[in-house]
């Protein structure tokens, strides 16, 4: 898991380049999203799952926003993980990929796209899947949300029956190496599920009212929906978030990796219920 997450946070904040030789030097510009969508599209394919893109045209209520990057049009990467069992049900986890102009977004949030690949990654293992399992990239986070609306739009539209959402943002820094985590607006369930597994982990965690992510977009739909961070709220977040320092050497891997167990932990009882 820890060189599988490294690669991808190498590639995505420009450490290291793709196969083609290109670089991602931020993930805000048009042709810089495309290369993140062809590589996030290949990192499912890897898995022998369905990469899936939903291109969105959505307002946006800020006429310097639309102005500088035109955000009326973009596209995120998803897939389903199916049952294993006849379900109908969904969960989904989900992390923006787009970055603040430029910025590399080692932390912000090449760490959280990190973290739900390799759950994902893990849950393809599991023999048996009582739930279905959405995992989504989300486009223009930065942009007032944009990706994640249209992306909960779609599933509304859809009717799709989703148990609950999960998304995930700046999982990369823990400057007094406590490993706590921050569970932003969760619901009883949802804080009783993510409490007990990080109780059984030894990690700290701490429940907070921050609804500044893409977990609102589903919030305000009415869906059961939760976001996990650094600790944001209580000043342990990176200090380089959307700056050009956001690099991938300022990125704690160890803290990632607490992170990713305890999510997965989490999932797992989900799927397996």
């Amino acid at each position: 898991m820890r060189e599988e997450q490294e690669s991808i946070i190498s590639i995505l904040s420009g450490n290291t380049p793709l196969p083609n030789g290109e670089i991602i030097t931020n993930r805000s510009s048009k042709h810089n999203r495309e290369l993140t969508r062809t590589y996030l599209s290949d990192l499912i394919s890897d898995l022998n799952l369905t990469p899936e893109i939903q291109n969105y045209k959505m307002p946006n209520l800020n006429p310097l926003i639309d102005l500088l990057f035109n955000p009326f049009s973009g596209a995120n990467v998803y897939t389903i993980l199916p049952s294993t069992t006849k379900s109908d049900e969904y969960i989904i986890l989900g992390a923006h990929f787009d970055t603040e102009r430029n910025c590399p977004g080692a932390i912000d949030n090449a760490t959280g796209v990190a973290l739900i690949y390799s759950v994902l990654h893990q849950l393809t293992t599991l023999e048996k899947r009582d739930k279905n399992v959405i995992v989504i990239f989300f486009d223009q986070e930065e942009e007032d949300l944009i990706g994640s609306q249209a992306f909960a739009k779609y599933c509304k539209k859809e009717a799709l029956n989703i148990h609950s959402v999960h998304t995930f943002d700046t999982m990369g820094w823990d400057r007094d190496n406590d490993k706590a985590v921050e569970l932003e607006l969760p619901s009883e369930s949802l804080e009783s599920l993510y409490s007990s597994h990080a109780n059984a982990l030894d990690i700290p965690f701490h429940i907070t009212k921050v609804n500044s992510t893409d977990h609102q977009s589903f919030r305000a739909l009415g869906y059961n929906a939760i976001g996990l961070t650094d600790e944001y709220a209580n000043g342990d977040y990176a200090p380089y978030k959307d700056t050009e320092n956001d690099t991938y050497d300022t990125v704690n891997f160890e803290y990632l990796e607490s992170c990713t167990n305890l999510v997965y932990s989490a999932i797992k009882d989900l799927v397996t219920q």
